[in-house]
């Protein structure tokens, strides 16, 4: 049972005076709950930083859930009155399958905000938020003001919405309040078009922490500016859910409809963020464990100029800064990063977008490497080399590369990195000589 579910009502009543009035009402109170959205609210109220996002989250949560008991409360009157006149049989029944609607709407936004504490618990997710996100903002699908009580999520539908936003330039809108296309769209799931024609990849071997960090690798390998991909998972004893990952400016953004977008500045960061995100999840269910990940290009073009964290300080996570004063590496080691930074000049220089996110992720790991010494430069480039689905191992090289390397194809970034660590590795051990 869905608030939309009226207006299909709506159109089996005969007197059409009462039945566009009726429409129009329950249109108004739909615009009413979206005005101002989120992102909007938090833009009006965060000058002074006196609540932190999660406090107004509740408040414009609690807002909206009152909006619709008190607009629902208003059309229950209106009904009431309109139903002293002579009314014809049929619109008799269909006017009460709305009252029916209506009335378990408010009572379950009744109890959604007399729960709400119960219902929304973001620790975890703001937790990993903190460790590799740059910014974020909370979203939870459970506060939807026009659910009903039968509700068991409508992921598919939030992600589409998401999608759809995007591309019509409309991402501030962003809203867990559900609508008839959204709800629409989460009952039809899957398509044909999304299996034949816009699957990025299914994997069904990532039970373990190892192999779903490379199906995950190899899913956003083919990430660019122009997609919006639903990334969906498998949690045995509990079920699919769909979740979102684009490309924004030079980094990523994660729209987990149950828990709220984040950005991260890397692929790499987006990895362990989801990894862990995604144990978490299975970790909560009796003989849970992640059993399938499956990724479709979204049927909406992506752009990347669309930011809801314009403009947004409330969202931007606070971290501990390492000393601004890089640390003094031996001429070697020094030499082997300045000739990466210079290898990131080429690849700004191209122009390509995957050149460009190369060149965005080299930019991070410089600056990281920078400010560790020899010893931990080391481990930092030996973990990315030992990861063959890193997005840095990726582009591995031409056909006449693989042959004239003596067939062992190194990227110019893995081979950059292989002289990092080579020099890293004489460093470290002249200092502990």
């Amino acid at each position: 049972m869905h608030y939309s579910d009226t207006y299909s009502f709506i159109k089996q009543i005969k007197n059409k005076e009462f039945a566009a009035q009726l429409k129009q009402e329950l249109k108004k109170l739909e615009l009413s709950a979206n005005n101002p959205s989120f992102i909007n609210y938090l833009r009006e109220n965060q000058s002074g930083k006196e609540k932190d996002i999660f406090a107004l989250r509740k408040e414009y949560d609690l807002i909206q859930l009152n909006k619709v008991v008190i607009g629902i409360e208003a059309i229950e009157a209106n009904i009431l009155e309109a139903k002293k006149n002579k009314m014809h049989a049929s619109d008799t029944l269909a006017i009460n399958a709305i009252q029916r609607i209506l009335n378990d709407i408010k009572k379950t936004a009744n109890r959604q905000a007399l729960h709400y504490t119960v219902w929304n618990n973001y620790q975890h997710f703001y937790k990993l938020a903190q460790k590799f996100g740059t910014h974020y903002v909370p979203f939870n699908q459970s506060n939807d003001p026009f659910k009903g009580s039968d509700f068991a999520g409508y992921c598919w539908g939030h992600t589409h919405q998401y999608g759809k936003l995007i591309s019509e330039g409309l991402l501030d809108n962003l809203s867990q309040a559900s609508n008839k296309k959204l709800y629409r769209t989460f009952k039809q799931n899957w398509t044909f078009s999304d299996i034949l024609f816009r699957r990025i990849g299914w994997y069904f071997k990532v039970s373990l922490e190892k192999q779903m960090r490379e199906a995950i690798w190899n899913a956003l390998k083919d990430m660019d500016e122009k997609s919006t991909f639903n990334f969906n998972f498998l949690i045995k004893n509990r079920g699919f859910h769909s979740t979102s990952l684009r490309m924004v400016g030079e980094g990523m953004e994660y729209y987990e409809n149950n828990y709220g977008v984040v950005r991260f500045n890397t692929r790499e960061d987006a990895v362990n963020f989801l990894a862990n995100h995604l144990l978490h999840e299975a970790s909560k269910v009796d003989g849970g464990e992640v059993s399938f990940i499956t990724v479709y290009k979204l049927p909406y073009s992506n752009d990347p100029t669309q930011d809801i964290f314009v403009n947004l300080p409330v969202a931007k996570i606070e971290k501990e800064s390492r000393s601004e004063n890089p640390v003094e590496h031996p001429q070697e080691l020094k030499e082997a990063i300045e000739r990466l930074q210079n290898y990131i000049n080429n690849l700004q220089a191209d122009g390509s977008t995957k050149g460009k996110i190369k060149a965005n992720e080299l930019r991070y790991l410089i600056h990281e490497l920078n400010s560790l010494p020899a010893d931990e430069v080391k481990s930092r480039v030996d973990d990315i080399l030992a990861s063959r689905e890193h997005s840095l191992m990726l582009n591995r090289g031409t056909g006449f590369y693989f042959f004239m390397s003596g067939f062992k194809s190194h990227s110019t970034t893995e081979s950059l990195l292989q002289d990092i660590s080579n020099a890293a590795g004489k460093s470290a051990s002249v200092s502990f000589d």
